[in-house]
């Protein structure tokens, strides 16, 4: 103290503030151990909120992506081994290996994959965008686009709408959105199926006048099935409905949309995308009726 007190002009000022000191010594002993208290604590919890930030943004880092993909042949399905296959499930492992960000589809009923999204459960997914999924996800990009056809046997003459169909009874993949005209519409029968080859099978039983699906679904299932296109008669009920990547509103990775975006965007310009869906012989042409054309 004696070094302090040297150091003021005049020790008049010094020795009434220690003596201000001296006198609330009692005082200060007791706010002390306190005020060092409030001190360490008060640097613990920045330390500690610090602390939890990093180990969370690493956590998030290494952690995979996951996907929700919906049941669906041909575009997601497990085979016999358990092992998650179909056209969605090829883009997800296309998108690890080109952004080097780890992935992992889930493969789930179609219904439950929608929920999950909604509810944070998983990170991002693929569905046909639609204007209500539009509002309960982020939609980051345009993955494909397909035309939704309406199909009966080749031997059958009626015409194919929703309009001359009504009363009668059409397949289309439980919970999939086909358009807002189908959405909207109550005067046909809907008939939800497991997949598009039982629609198929379906059809040649009697059991169905017609099946409503993409032109990737039809084409698989028919392929699948060892049975020419001809054996079906089509009319082109959408023509463009996109399919899209969106991102859970509750679980959000902005940094790993934007390198999915880029590489959809390459894969897009490289037609790897058209190949997945519709392998090397591409997308199968249809006339303005939808009834297929010349390769």
């Amino acid at each position: 103290m004696a070094f302090v007190k040297r150091r003021f002009l005049s020790n008049r000022l010094f020795d009434h503030i220690l003596a201000f000191f001296q006198a609330s010594r009692p005082a200060v002993s007791h706010w002390v151990p306190g005020l060092v208290l409030l001190a360490c604590s008060a640097w613990m919890s920045g330390a500690s909120a610090e602390t939890v930030a990093e180990v969370g943004a690493s956590s998030d880092a290494s952690t995979p992506v996951t996907f929700a993909i919906a049941d669906v042949w041909p575009w997601a399905y497990e085979d016999r081994s358990g092992n998650p296959q179909g056209s969605l499930v090829q883009i997800v492992n296309r998108l690890s290996e080109m952004t080097g960000i780890a992935a992992e589809p889930r493969i789930r009923p179609l219904r439950r994959s929608m929920i999950e999204l909604q509810a944070g459960e998983v990170n991002f997914s693929v569905f046909f965008q639609s204007p209500t999924l539009d509002t309960r996800a982020i939609n980051v990009i345009q993955v494909v686009t397909i035309d939704v056809l309406l199909a009966a046997l080749a031997d059958t003459d009626y015409p194919l709408t929703l309009e001359t169909l009504e009363g009668k009874r059409i397949g289309f993949i439980r919970g999939a959105y086909m358009g807002e005209a189908f959405e909207q519409n109550d005067k046909v029968d809907k008939v939800p199926l497991a997949a598009i080859s039982q629609g198929i099978e379906m059809l040649s039983l009697g059991r169905l006048s017609a099946i409503l699906a993409s032109d990737h679904a039809i084409l698989r299932s028919l392929q699948a099935m060892e049975v020419g296109r001809d054996v079906l008669r089509y009319n082109k009920h959408v023509s463009g409905q996109p399919g899209a990547l969106y991102m859970s509103r509750k679980a959000q990775r902005p940094d790993v949309a934007e390198k999915f975006r880029q590489a959809i965007v390459h894969m897009v310009e490289t037609n790897e995308l058209n190949r997945i869906f519709f392998g090397d012989a591409g997308r199968p042409g249809h006339d303005a009726n939808g009834e297929p054309t010349a390769q």
